[in-house]
């Protein structure tokens, strides 16, 4: 199975002509389902169908029982971020800046585009400080978490409302889950969110197959190196 991660112009080139899952960040509802369009319209041209490319976005989920608990729950993790090693990783993710030159509670920097790969990731934090007036301190916290995926925080109710408007709104045939802490936070997940969304028919009961290509509901592809008995 070919997995591409990666948004930028060549990053959407190489999934529609090789790919056969792509992970990708994605700030909103709406970006998302540009994104899904996007790539998906490209298959047609190397001969493949939209369902031979699984788009699975990240997601960080934090579950509470309540609203205010899932809130109070980020919170707490975002407490423990210490401000130097968020900014740090910020600064690896954004193309290997150094920042610790700025001040924390400043804004971020206006920085080269990178040149190492991580244009889109660039962009994408950019975007996101701007769009919230995150000073430097703030934005390597949030990015400390989730690296800058689509932050979901609430109820399994909730939470589940989210995944079922990408899922049915064209922005994602699957996620990409990530949590805060493990192995609690993918318990969460399984325990409270799975049978909510298993309730709404978008989840499984049991597998049918025994590969992660069969529970993607991926097409096993020909073997170029494999003759057939007989054959030269």
């Amino acid at each position: 199975m070919l997995v591409q991660a990666g948004s930028s112009e060549a990053g959407r080139e190489l999934a529609a002509e090789s790919a056969e899952v792509v992970f990708t960040a994605q700030p909103s509802l709406a970006r998302a389902q540009a994104f899904y369009s996007d790539l998906k319209g490209r298959l047609a041209r190397h001969g493949r169908s939209e369902d031979a490319l699984k788009i699975m976005p990240g997601v960080f989920v934090v579950v509470g029982r309540s609203a205010a608990q899932a809130q109070d729950k980020y919170q707490q993790f975002q407490d423990l971020v210490d401000p130097r090693v968020g900014v740090a990783l910020l600064g690896r993710m954004l193309g290997n800046f150094d920042l610790s030159g700025y001040p924390l509670d400043g804004p971020l920097p206006d920085l080269p585009p990178t040149q190492d790969g991580q244009r889109s990731r660039q962009q994408l934090l950019t975007e996101l400080a701007g769009n919230e007036q995150l000073t430097l301190a703030e934005l390597g916290r949030r990015i400390a978490g989730g690296r800058g995926h689509y932050s979901l925080v609430g109820t399994p109710t909730q939470i589940a409302d989210e995944l079922q408007a990408w899922f049915e709104g064209r922005a994602a045939d699957g996620f990409n889950v990530l949590v805060p802490h493990l192995p609690q936070g993918l318990e969460d997940f399984t325990t409270h969110v799975v049978p909510e969304l298993q309730r709404r028919g978008l989840f499984r009961q049991q597998y049918q197959g025994r590969t992660l290509r069969d529970h993607l509901g991926l097409e096993r592809p020909e073997n170029p190196f494999f003759a057939e008995r007989g054959q030269p």
